[in-house]
């Protein structure tokens, strides 16, 4: 559910660049601190979940961290306030952040969390949809700034008569020729909850395939490589304990600060994201937690450059922080 991309303008300009970062008192027994922030896209959910664990369960002050994570769902223009440097990091789609790399805006991609989008359509069964080509002349409930609109339309060819998202199911629960936008990870499993099996396909089955990934300012992977490192660190870990280990500490934080989510709703969620490969990818291919493949990341670029959604040039080696990376998790030579 990405933001609508917009142009930083004079407001951007007129504010300070100054961060959320300060050390904490120090005590005798207890080194300071340097305080970041991690402004996420939507409520506290278990798609968060190594973030949470890692601060649960003090992965992040272990390499020196007190991280404050920031739900964003009512946020606007996140990418602009991880620009200015009002929080160091921030989660999103990374086709998003090459597109405000385009216009000028000095974002730096730093490790994926999602191997895969979770992004999906979901349909009924009797619709008759088995795949994306199936859109084809239909209505279809999306978020109209999604890229992967742009990419159905001017890359396949389909026609499809987008009906902006309205965040509800209620069309979908009533209508069986009713197909929208969703997250593998969520809406399936709440109409599951009403009776309904419904249909999904990935969006990256279209061919374009982007990682959602954590990014940051060019000021903080710049001046503050260590810091960044061991942030990247602390949050794979925490994916990790949280997919394979007791996932407890991180729902209690996140129930804490969204109480909708409860604990067999997170189980679910967190099945749907290992049925689905979202975070470690396809085992088979060689893909794991955090990696980067450059030759997929030069795939989506050019894909964006083709379908006319890029503003001005971007190259992978000032859009991807490739040194801050462990090597172990980079596929292919990098720029």
């Amino acid at each position: 559910m990405r933001p609508i991309i917009a142009l930083l303008g004079a407001a951007l300009l007129a504010l300070s660049a100054c961060g959320e970062k300060a050390d904490a008192p120090a005590t005798p027994d207890t080194p300071a601190l340097t305080k970041v922030v991690l402004q996420t896209d939507w409520y506290a959910q278990p798609e968060h979940g190594g973030f949470y664990q890692a601060l649960a369960r003090g992965f992040y002050a272990e390499e020196g961290l007190e991280v404050e994570i920031r739900p964003g769902a009512n946020v606007s223009a996140i990418p602009q306030l991880v620009a200015m440097d009002r929080v160091q990091f921030s989660v999103g789609a990374i086709e998003t952040m090459f597109i405000y790399r385009s216009r000028g805006i000095p974002l730096v991609s730093l490790f994926p969390y999602f191997q895969h989008d979770p992004q999906c359509v979901m349909f009924h069964p009797e619709a008759g949809i088995e795949t994306l080509q199936d859109l084809d002349g239909r209505e279809v409930m999306f978020n109209p700034g999604l890229v992967y609109v742009d990419f159905l339309e001017k890359a396949m060819g389909l026609d499809i008569h987008v009906l902006p998202m309205d965040w509800s199911l209620a069309r979908y629960m009533t209508d069986k020729q009713f197909v929208q936008q969703c997250f593998l990870t969520n809406e399936p499993v709440m109409v599951r909850h009403e009776g309904i099996e419904p249909g999904v396909i990935p969006l990256s089955e279209s061919g374009f395939d982007p990682y959602r990934h954590v990014y940051t300012n060019e000021k903080t992977a710049r001046e503050s490589p260590e810091l960044v490192k061991g942030f990247i660190r602390a949050s794979l870990r925490g994916w990790r304990d949280f997919m394979t280990g007791d996932p407890a500490p991180a729902y209690q934080l996140i129930t804490a600060s969204n109480p909708q989510q409860q604990l067999p709703l997170m189980e679910e969620i967190r099945e749907q994201m290992r049925a689905y490969s979202l975070i470690d990818g396809k085992v088979e291919q060689g893909e794991t937690l955090g990696q980067y493949n450059v030759q997929r990341l030069r795939t989506v670029l050019q894909q964006l450059q083709d379908i006319g959604l890029l503003d001005g040039p971007v190259t992978l080696e000032e859009s991807v922080a490739f040194d801050l990376l462990p090597p172990e998790l980079l596929v292919g030579e990098t720029p």
